[in-house]
């Protein structure tokens, strides 16, 4: 099959590409030389968009240039339609780079652009490419929303090629999904409309789309038909973007047929033109492929040299998605400044239309004669109707605002628990385990943690690591927080290997300071954390703290371990305190060992009938009457006495409760 693409290759270079691409070369060049000449903004606008369009599959460089340069003269000259395209192709641009906030960011600025202007045709487009990217991030049920709405739209006006385009990118949303049963269906059946309309960049999509399932349906023979149409098109149009991909798939046939030769050439191809055009997934997945086939070859240096190669790009993608799931926490912290902005406009402006009633109603008192009175009562009625009119108006903005904003807020709390160790996951580690979470607000800064150590080059494989956490605050500004504290726990504790609890807490510790810039400002933003590595089967429990203490019940009798007074993040370095964290290492005597992490949420709660807080005197307490219970049932009591206590008071603070029995 190798053989027979680089002869398809050669032909197609020698007799379709020349045509194809002679047509584009010379449109090109006709535009580049036509922005030598002296050109009106609008005229010179709209050619650097037409360049950005037709540069965009195979000089990211170039198309990058021409729509920077639409852009600032767009917003020089108010040109809203010329900004709003040109934002467009800097998304596009950005979504293939990788750089999935800028791309969002731009595509937003461009759909809003399109509404104002009330261009549904390109508001469908903008939703299909905010689709695209959600995809990437694997935030599969916002694609498939924006995908619906995008879809409703050229639906209504009739954009045959829209609804093709959206629906192949539906298929690829299934085959991210792995779901290859229906991608398959859905490419199937839309491609003899897209041959009728001979949209070939569509059709190669397609053709792709089809030989990719086929190829993990281990159907290698249709799979590679398929694969070789696609590639013949793909040669056709110079798409430089989408061949690493196609070549990736390809070699996966050669290597599943055993021809490991003809694999190894096709996949260092793929790397060479991902590499110029900076495609880090198929980068990725090539080296992954490689990797795969050396082993299989017993050519284990460079099976290895190639992993290392993989997971370098797979951890490059990776910081770039944790900074996106950062980058939409920020998103509501904005939309929440934002509309405190507006509350107090509202305020203003309802105190201004109060103060312009009183002097109206002053000066007709004042008014002697009974018509002139009449006249100014008449004229004081239609103004206020007319302010009614807008304080509704206002009200319905401020209502539309603060539905967005629970909604933004509603879907970073999904973002916040899907990075939360499952309870199920805690109850297959342990003996039994309990956890209980009750932020004070949507989302919260109080978070928890869990890893078993899978390293095989340390004598503590098997053991588990579990943590809890309390961040600075509650609420948006508290799960920033809670994302940052769980994002540098995978880096030190998976990525560094680091495990040891009392060098983790430390590690955390410099690693705020350096995340937050406590070098250059005087925030006091940090968290309190408990760290505790468990050996099951030799039953040891070694523990390190920042502020939040262990509690371990054996044998009927309460112990309570003390964490070390210093606070992660806080300002130790310029008070002149040397930051020192111990591990404290407990050895289970009782065959029914169960120990508890618990944030101060739960002790500095007010209630009660004299307004104080629940205490650590409580807390041990109520420790002592239900640690007896099933862990179903101490959970149950955990809530009931924190509703009690509160009563008609609200929520001090987040609340975190872990209980473990090993």
């Amino acid at each position: 099959m190798f053989k027979l693409l680089k002869n398809l290759f050669t032909l197609f270079f020698c007799t379709f590409c020349p045509f194809s691409l002679w047509a584009q070369k010379s449109e090109k060049d006709s535009l580049e030389l036509l922005l030598k000449t002296e050109l009106s903004d609008i005229t010179r606008i709209n050619t650097l968009n037409r360049l950005a369009f037709l540069y965009r599959n195979n000089d990211i460089k170039k198309a990058f240039s021409f729509a920077n340069q639409a852009k600032e003269l767009s917003e020089k000259n108010n040109y809203e339609n010329g900004l709003a395209e040109s934002l467009g192709y800097l998304g596009l641009l950005y979504y293939r780079e990788g750089k999935h906030d800028l791309a969002v960011e731009n595509h937003l600025k461009s759909l809003r652009l399109y509404e104002k202007l009330n261009n549904k045709r390109f508001i469908a487009f903008r939703y299909n490419d905010l689709a695209n990217v959600y995809v990437e991030q694997e935030f599969y049920d916002k694609a498939r929303a924006y995908f619906n709405l995008s879809l409703a739209i050229k639906n209504e006006i009739g954009d045959e090629d829209g609804i093709l385009t959206t629906m192949k990118n539906i298929a690829n949303l299934y085959l991210h999904q792995k779901n290859y049963s229906k991608a398959l269906e859905i490419s199937l059946r839309i491609l003899p409309r897209a041959e009728k309309n001979h949209d070939e960049k569509i059709i190669a999509d397609l053709l792709s789309f089809i030989a990719e399932c086929y190829l993990h349906l281990d159907s290698l023979e249709k799979s590679s038909i398929y694969y070789q149409k696609a590639y013949q098109l793909r040669l056709k149009n110079n798409d430089l973007y989408t061949i690493p991909r196609l070549l990736n798939g390809i070699g996966r046939i050669e290597y599943k047929k055993g021809n490991f030769a003809q694999a190894e050439e096709i996949y260092l191809r793929s790397i060479e033109i991902a590499k110029k055009n900076n495609i880090k997934v198929a980068i990725k997945r090539a080296y992954e492929y490689l990797a795969d086939l050396y082993e299989q070859k017993q050519d284990f240096r460079r099976a290895f040299r190639c992993e290392k190669l993989a997971n370098a790009y797979k951890d490059s993608l990776y910081n770039q998605k944790s900074n996106d799931r950062i980058g939409v926490l920020q998103s509501i912290f904005d939309d929440e400044k934002r509309q405190a902005e507006a509350e107090r406009e509202r305020k203003v402006q309802e105190t201004q239309i109060r103060l312009r009633d009183i002097t109206i109603f002053a000066s007709s008192i004042v008014a002697v004669l009974l018509a002139l009175l009449v006249i100014v009562l008449w004229q004081n009625n239609l103004e206020k109707t007319a302010k009614n009119k807008l304080l509704f108006n206002q009200k319905q903005a401020i209502e539309l605002q603060n539905r967005n904003i629970t909604a933004s807020i509603l879907y970073a709390k999904r973002i916040q628990e899907a990075i939360l160790p499952p309870e199920e996951i805690l109850l297959k580690a342990f003996k039994n385990a309990l956890v209980w979470y009750q932020p004070k607000d949507i989302v919260g800064g109080d978070f928890y943690w869990f890893y078993e150590i899978e390293n095989t080059n340390s004598n503590l494989d098997g053991e588990k690591i579990v943590a809890v956490a309390d961040c600075t605050g509650h609420g948006v500004p508290g799960g920033f927080m809670s994302m940052i504290g769980n994002d540098l726990l995978d880096t030190i504790i998976i990525q560094k290997a680091i495990y040891d609890p009392a060098q983790i807490l430390w590690q955390l510790n410099c690693s705020l300071n350096e995340v937050l810039n406590k070098e250059f400002n005087q925030n006091m933003d940090g968290m309190e954390i408990a760290i505790c590595r468990i050996n099951t089967q030799k039953r040891i429990i070694t523990y390190a703290g920042s502020m939040i203490n262990l509690y371990l019940f054996e044998n009927q009798k309460l112990t309570e371990y003390q964490a070390d007074k210093f606070y992660l993040g806080g300002r130790n370095a310029e008070w002149n305190i040397e930051v020192v964290f111990h591990n404290q290492t407990i050895a289970l005597q009782s065959p029914e060992s169960i120990f508890y992490l618990i944030t101060d949420g739960f002790q500095d709660q007010l209630g009660g009938e004299k307004y104080k807080k629940f205490s650590n005197k409580r807390l041990k307490h109520l420790l002592t009457n239900i640690h007896n219970l099933p862990f179903d049932e101490q959970k149950k009591r955990f809530i009931s006495a924190f509703q009690e206590w509160k009563g008609k008071y609200s929520q001090t603070d987040d609340i975190l409760v872990m209980g473990i029995q090993v």
